[in-house]
């Protein structure tokens, strides 16, 4: 920053100020005077000038024309560079035609672009440079030194471009403006404080001189005003975010002497973090510490322009540095401005906006913008290892990155541990709004149906309740009168769960058509029916237990039946028993017993008896073959008239119409032998 001293008063004979527009004659407009408004750091500027033609030149070689406002300055011309935006041509006069052009600074063609867009994965830097460079901003117009956070999402929607980037420039403190080169070239520069932005510019001196009616021969501060307004003390901003669980805040208080009340809070600004918080408060904190107590200086000097540097020398009270915010101009070469009685012949005044120039400038953030709306749009991919999705919102024209930050999806249950998700596929068209109004977090509300995405339910199954995944899996829960069902079933119902409520139908099914069918438990497994319980197998049919096996039929006979036979095998024990009536064992043919060891038959009170009606009983053994009766009871062997019988006392009687005894030797011995 280098310093200049008050420049020497313009003489009355010389011109004060001109105008140039890009490929025009210089000399086509005398400018007669001019007047600004609004001339400001981290804003447009808007110069109404009026001028004089010979000519009657038509707004359409004049609007959207480089534009220079020439400023007699000391020894060299100061220029005000921008766009010819307006136009009025007031008629004719004894002196020529009387026009007033409007010059407005190059961010006005951003005005004119609206724009929608979505940038992802993008530092605040970047966007505002991509944003410029879509709108055919001069490279080498734009100065650009900020750094900043990459940010997840920031989406651009129905909104100018001028005013986006002023959103997001105010929202990160940077302090932007136009600095006027020594070659005619107005240059936006955008950097992270007012002091990196005064710094390149000329340090302007001027003296006070308190209005006296004397001659002037320099320019001056006349007059000093002080403003003091009372705002927030405090300023909070404060979130909730759902990928880290808690609140997050940040806040910044009142830093000058002058009293403020209340706090401004702010929620749902999208903070990333507490710091993210505590920096954007404390840029909304200095932009109100900057408005809390101002200077306003009223000077002739020309060369003042927001962003300058001006030492105040003269002054009992504000002699010293400050930053130039605002200017208002106000010039006239055909007459004079007046600034009361004491200051005359004036051609040139303004009134400029001061701050101590040890106070950082900022300029007040902007709202947040809130669009409470909805958005069709695609998902463009599918669901990530964090059950969320990536979605294409139509309104995008040319953003940059992703189609958009991870993106959650609505469900009808979810918590903590438990919830539902039906993944959606790449192409579904979806319905989007903004969590808390904020197009930067967007969040689905659901799937919609379409031309070539049909709903499973028309017109043609109105009484369906329906659910069909990618694969083809279907519950089907059916409200269609006297036909109540639900069916759970897989692709081509090839397993399938049916209950079905059909008036005098009723069943429920379970069914394989194709694979295994397996029914497990931990613990007990109940199969019960009121009627028939028939288990069919097309081969095998297996029963198995750890422990045993238990078949009963309460109130009837348990029947067995093989077409080629029925095997009954234990590993250790086989028992057959009948607790209250008989057993039957009976064979159409051959019905054989047997053991590798041994076969015991035994009555516990009854008979057992052995019969052969048409065939003949054998017994026989590879050793010993012993039939005998335990207590009084006798052995018999009888067939027609002849009987042999042993008696419990081991009397041994024969009976018979012949007896024949034959043997090589017969022996007979014993204490008597009777003869009748």
């Amino acid at each position: 920053m280098f310093g200049l001293d008050a420049g020497k008063l313009t003489g009355a004979d010389e011109s004060h100020f001109g105008v140039t527009i890009a490929g025009l004659s210089d000399a086509l407009f005398q400018v007669q005077s001019f007047q600004a408004d609004l001339d400001a750091l981290c804003d447009d500027c808007i110069f109404d000038i009026q001028v004089l033609s010979e000519e009657l030149v038509e707004p359409d070689v004049l609007i959207g024309k480089d534009i220079s406002l020439i400023i007699a300055w000391s020894t060299e011309d100061l220029t005000v560079t921008g766009l010819l935006t307006n136009y009025i041509c007031h008629g004719q006069s004894h002196q020529g035609f009387v026009y007033t052009l409007t010059l407005q600074s190059g961010l006005a063609k951003l005005k004119q672009h609206r724009s929608n867009r979505i940038f992802t994965d993008m530092t605040p830097g970047q966007i505002i440079q991509s944003v410029l460079q879509k709108c055919d901003f001069p490279s080498a117009q734009l100065d650009l030194q900020v750094s900043g956070p990459t940010l997840d999402m920031v989406v651009q929607y129905d909104e100018s471009d001028y005013d986006f980037i002023t959103r997001l420039m105010r929202r990160y403190g940077y302090v932007y403006g136009w600095r006027e080169t020594d070659y005619g070239i107005a240059k936006l520069a955008i950097c992270e404080s007012s002091d990196k932005f005064a710094r390149p510019l000329k340090e302007i001196t001027l003296p006070f001189v308190s209005p006296s009616g004397q001659v002037r021969t320099c320019e001056s501060v006349f007059a000093f005003s002080k403003k003091a307004t009372m705002l927030s003390e405090q300023v909070r901003y404060y979130d909730s975010h759902y990928e880290r669980g808690a609140q997050i805040q940040g806040s910044s208080r009142n830093n000058t002497d002058i009293s403020g009340f209340g706090e401004s809070a702010h929620f749902g600004d999208n903070l990333a973090s507490d710091g993210d918080g505590n920096d954007l408060a404390e840029v909304h904190q200095r932009s109100l510490d900057c408005q809390r107590e101002t200077l306003i200086a009223d000077t002739d000097c020309r060369a003042l322009r927001p962003g300058v540097c001006l030492t105040v020398t003269d002054h009992p009270s504000y002699s010293g540095e400050y930053l130039v915010t605002h200017v208002s101009h106000q010039g006239c070469q055909a007459g004079s401005v007046a600034y009361g009685s004491k200051v005359t012949g004036l051609t040139y005044k303004n009134q400029a906006v001061l701050l101590p120039i040890a106070q950082d400038y900022c300029a007040q953030p902007r709202p947040k913008r809130r669009v409470f709306a909805t958005f069709n749009a695609t998902i463009e991919q599918e669901v990530d290892e964090t059950g969320q999705y990536q979605v294409k919102l139509p309104f995008n024209q040319d953003g940059e990155g992703q189609q958009s930050r991870p993106t959650r999806l609505t469900q009808t249950y979810g918590g903590q541990g438990h919830g539902m998700h039906f993944p959606l596929t790449q192409g579904t068209e979806v319905l989007v709004c903004g969590e808390n109004g904020d197009l930067d977090r967007p969040v689905i509300l659901g799937a919609l149906y379409n031309a070539q995405a049909p709903s499973p339910v028309s017109s043609n199954n109105p009484y369906e309740n329906k659910i069909v995944t990618r694969a083809g899996n279907t519950l089907v829960m059916s409200d269609k009168e006297g036909e109540r069902k639900i069916k759970v079933a897989t692709a081509s119902d090839d397993n399938s769960l049916l209950l079905d409520a059909t008036d005098g139908q009723e069943k429920v099914m379970l069914q394989s058509s194709r694979g295994e069918m397996r029914l497990q438990a931990q613990e007990d497994l109940t199969m019960q029916a009121g009627g028939n319980l028939n288990v069919t197998a097309s081969d095998e049919l297996t029963v198995k237990a750890a422990d045993r096996i238990a078949i009963q039929s309460t109130d009837a006979e348990l029947e067995l039946h093989g077409a080629r036979g029925i095997r009954l095998t234990a590993d250790l024990n086989f028992k057959i028993q009948a607790t209250d009536g008989d057993i039957d064992l009976e064979a159409t043919q051959a019905l054989s017993m047997e053991a590798a060891q041994e076969i015991n038959v035994h009555s516990q009170e009854g008979n057992i008896e052995m019969s052969a009606n048409a065939g003949e009983i054998t017994l026989s053994s590879g050793n010993n073959l012993t039939l005998s009766t335990q207590g009084q009871g006798s052995i018999q062997l009888v067939q027609g008239r002849g009987s042999i019988e042993i008696d419990g006392a081991g009397n041994i009687t024969i009976n018979g119409t012949n007896l024949t005894l034959s043997a090589r030797n017969i022996s007979i011995s014993g204490n008597a032998l009777a003869n009748n």
